[in-house]
This record gives C-alpha cells, sequence and structure tokens, in this order.
C-alpha cells in the first residue's frame, strides 16, 4: 500500500512511500490546481485545464498520461480515464473523508486519510495502476479536502 506523508503540517508537499521505500515527491500550487511529482522515471505535472472548469490532466514529457473530469460540482466525484479503462474515483460518505475507486459498479480500491485530522493518506488501489496514476488519483482526493478545509475555514 502507497503512502502519502506531508512534509510538514501546514505542507502542500507530499512524499510518497512504500515499505519505508521513498518513491516519489509531490509539490502542489498553493494559488491554483496545480502540482508537479517527482517520480524514478521523470517529472510528471498535473493541472486542470481551464481555471473553474475543465480536465484534470497528468503529462509526463508533454505526453498525456491520464485525465480525470468532476461532472458536478455538488458531488465529490472523478470520472478517471486511464489507459482505455474507465474508472471513477468517489467520495464514499459525506461524513467521511474516504474515497473510493471502482471499475462499474465493483470498489477496486479507496484513499483514505489515517486519522480524522491527518493528512497522511493511504493510497490503496490496485497494484496494476502505475505509480504515476496513484499519484494522479490521491492529488484529485486532496484537491477536494483542500476545498472542503477551505470551505470550513
Amino acid at each position: 500500500m502507497l503512502e502519502a506523508i506531508p512534509k510538514n503540517i501546514f505542507s502542500t508537499r507530499f512524499q510518497f512511500q512504500q515499505k519505508n521505500e521513498l518513491l516519489g515527491e509531490l509539490d502542489n500550487s498553493i494559488w491554483r490546481e496545480k502540482a508537479r511529482v517527482e517520480l524514478k522515471d521523470g517529472t510528471y505535472v498535473l493541472y486542470r485545464e481551464g481555471r473553474f472548469s475543465g480536465y484534470f490532466l497528468i503529462e509526463h514529457n508533454g505526453r498525456l498520461v491520464a485525465r480525470a473530469s468532476k461532472p458536478s460540482a455538488l458531488r465529490n466525484t472523478f470520472e478517471v480515464e486511464v489507459a482505455g479503462r474507465q474508472l471513477v474515483l468517489r467520495q464514499l460518505s459525506i461524513w467521511k473523508r474516504r474515497f473510493g475507486l471502482f471499475n462499474g459498479d465493483k470498489q477496486i480500491g479507496s484513499i483514505y486519510p489515517l486519522r480524522v485530522v491527518s493528512r497522511h493518506a493511504h493510497i490503496d488501489v490496485p497494484a496494476d495502476l502505475p505509480l504515476p496514476i496513484q499519484v494522479f488519483l490521491f492529488w484529485l482526493v486532496f484537491i477536494v479536502w483542500k476545498r472542503q478545509s477551505q470551505a470550513a475555514a
């Protein structure tokens, strides 16, 4: 299972570890829905096409790796397209921060915080999803958590 560990309590930077091995680092922009992730095979750029609408994208060397749309402003659900697969990432309850990853009607994974108020997260998705896609899924969840935190402030 992959872990996303914030660099410090207020940081927008996360390290990704699996079995205590550092696999990469995500640096989120504090102003826009944009980030860079450094992995062993290079740098990936994650961003939203438009300021308030458009696809969420992950690119590597200028090549699209995956994209996600958020069909409703009222629901925390993303439709993710990756390597010919159609997946759905959605918040499982309005009362909890846990997200489920679905292939059709079947839940195949989840992303959730370690504790109620923690930003340290577990990314428990199928191993056949490449690391950049796992990071992309976490980033989508982090965007929702960040929006919810800002709305509550």
